[in-house]
């Protein structure tokens, strides 16, 4: 087996984890009950699914084509935490109808 054919089967074989991951987390957003719930399912194909497709191109069509996406996926990384912070605090407003949370007796 030559080196071209392994990096095309490692290739696809991280494309096609990535789209695994992707499909698996879009069937728990459509399982889970409330956006708390929801909210776990919302992280990995951003990051994660990123990280394998960016593999995927470096193994496939080299080092320099994966510099784009390379940045992309640290964009992606970088930003999820804002994006779901930012998605629980539109939660918390739409079930509550009020921000910022009251705070209890003594905390």
């Amino acid at each position: 087996m030559s080196w071209g054919a392994l990096q095309h089967g490692l290739a696809a074989l991280l494309a096609g984890a990535a789209v695994l991951l992707t499909l698996a987390c879009a069937l728990g957003l459509a399982v889970m009950r409330d956006p708390w719930q929801r909210l776990h399912f919302v992280a990995p194909p951003s990051t994660l699914g990123a990280a394998l497709l960016t593999g995927a191109i470096a193994l496939e069509a080299g080092p320099l084509a994966a510099v784009k996406p390379l940045l992309v996926t640290a964009l992606l990384t970088v930003l999820n935490g804002v994006v779901t912070h930012a998605l629980a605090r539109a939660a918390f407003v739409r079930q509550h109808r009020r921000w910022p949370p009251e705070r209890e007796e003594g905390a």
